[in-house]
């Protein structure tokens, strides 16, 4: 009788097209961090002349232009109306389009709190809002909208070719120091009008001589480095329609534009005061350092580890209880910021208190453990490692996020990253080790 044979594949070659989960998980979180990378936006400079042409309702020809702003390209063309007998001074601001709002505020001292401010930003779909704040303290009910000193005679945001042009019009002679702030990415004021924290903000001069405007100094700093200017609000609620009163939808071919906005005039005086590590920050650094380094090598070491007997146990436990009491920490001020009703940071809430509902599991199911000649001990391992495993996921991509939402540069996000690939590489390395020995 005939065989029937079947081909066999060389058993190395069987072995390397076997998929690896950890290699896997690599090469997701590297795709993670370029989807983070940032967008290059068309550049302004002083050299180019603004084409926005009917989209602005004034003059913008003849205006004196300066880099207001070099590390955020922030570009300023201001001058005094050439009407007769006017005393309007025309402003254009100029900065690249990242979701969010761009303001430029007027202020006697020099410093944030006090000033008055125009502030500017276009949604998604083309409708937005160009309106006066003041800025009498350091929380967003304390900036409240259509309030301010400034005499706002026309108001208008264009966005065109990756960029927002904020363009006013004030009547009588401006202040000198002025104040600029860039808001997060992709977050915009809510109905209430109340801006969320700015992402950055610094403070420079405009110069006016004889009536014409004379250039200015490029504003320097940033980062919250000035004591009382902690922020410009806390509230928003994501992408949102600004200010669904004052909008008009003006679209031309890559061009949208906002309808004039309205202004009043009302003062107030507000200190206050911030400090190097903000309520939001601590809320922050302690999630990273336990849900995103702690509780991972935790992990780690009862995988790789368990060689060095009674080491890894007792190090396991250290790691993971030291994460889980900083984590509780960390869920606690999160709680205790500001109320913030935006989608983006209730599904960040969300996933940190299923990390805790994990973490608590874990430390109950350590209470119920059984002997390891039991059957029960196979199981109960299962649910063991199930469980850790998700809370790690769930904890690392929540420290993403939270990193993603919060008002810090991108540079976090990617030192963070860059741990994680590392550690990545590192567990694959062991993971191999520990099959072949």
């Amino acid at each position: 009788m005939a065989r029937t044979m079947r081909a066999r594949a060389p058993k190395h070659l069987v072995r390397q097209c076997t998929p690896r989960p950890l290699f896997s998980v690599f090469l997701i979180a590297l795709c993670f961090a370029a989807s983070n990378l940032p967008s290059a936006s068309s550049a302004d400079s002083c050299s180019n002349g603004l084409s926005l042409g009917s989209l602005v309702p004034f003059n913008t020809t003849g205006l004196t232009c300066f880099q207001a702003w070099p590390s955020q390209d922030f570009v300023l063309r201001f001058g005094k109306a050439a009407a007769p007998g006017s005393n309007a001074w025309s402003f254009v601001l100029s900065a690249p389009d990242n979701g969010g709002y761009v303001s430029i505020g007027f202020s006697p001292t020099g410093r944030m709190v006090g000033s008055s401010a125009v502030a500017g930003w276009v949604t998604a779909a083309g409708a937005g809002s160009a309106r006066q704040y003041y800025l009498g303290g350091t929380t967003s009910r304390s900036c409240p909208p259509d309030q301010g000193k400034l005499t706002l005679a026309s108001a208008t945001v264009v966005s065109k070719g990756s960029r927002l042009y904020l363009a006013f019009q004030l009547d009588g002679q401006p202040l000198t120091n002025v104040v600029y702030a860039v808001g997060p990415s992709a977050t915009l004021p809510g109905s209430n009008g109340l801006l969320p924290q700015h992402q950055d903000m610094a403070a420079g001069t405009i110069s006016l001589s004889g009536g014409t405007s004379g250039g200015g100094s490029p504003a320097t700093g940033g980062g919250d480095d000035d004591d009382d200017d902690g922020r410009e609000g806390g509230e928003g609620k994501g992408k949102g329609n600004g200010d669904g009163g004052d909008e008009d939808g003006d679209q031309g071919k890559g061009e949208r534009r906002t309808s004039p906005a309205s202004a009043s005039s009302s003062s107030g005086a507000s200190g206050g005061g911030g400090a190097f590590l903000s309520a939001a920050r601590r809320h922050g650094l302690l999630a990273l350092i336990s849900w995103g380094v702690l509780v991972p090598a935790g992990v780690a070491l009862a995988r790789f580890f368990k060689r060095f007997d009674p080491f890894w146990f007792y190090a396991h436990v250290v790691a993971q209880g030291l994460g889980f009491l900083l984590g509780a920490l960390a869920v606690v001020a999160g709680f205790r910021l500001d109320d913030d009703e935006r989608a983006p940071v209730a599904t960040h809430k969300g996933i940190g208190v299923a990390v805790v509902v994990c973490a608590c599991l874990q430390v109950m199911a350590v209470l119920a453990r059984p002997a390891k000649e039991t059957k029960a001990r196979r199981y109960w391992n299962w649910y063991h490692h199930s469980v850790g495993r998700a809370a790690v996921v769930l904890g690392v991509a929540n420290v993403f996020y939270g990193l993603s939402l919060a008002n810090e540069r991108q540079e976090w996000s990617y030192v963070y990253g860059v741990f994680i690939g590392v550690f990545a590489v590192v567990c694959l390395v062991l993971e191999e080790w520990r099959r072949r020995h």
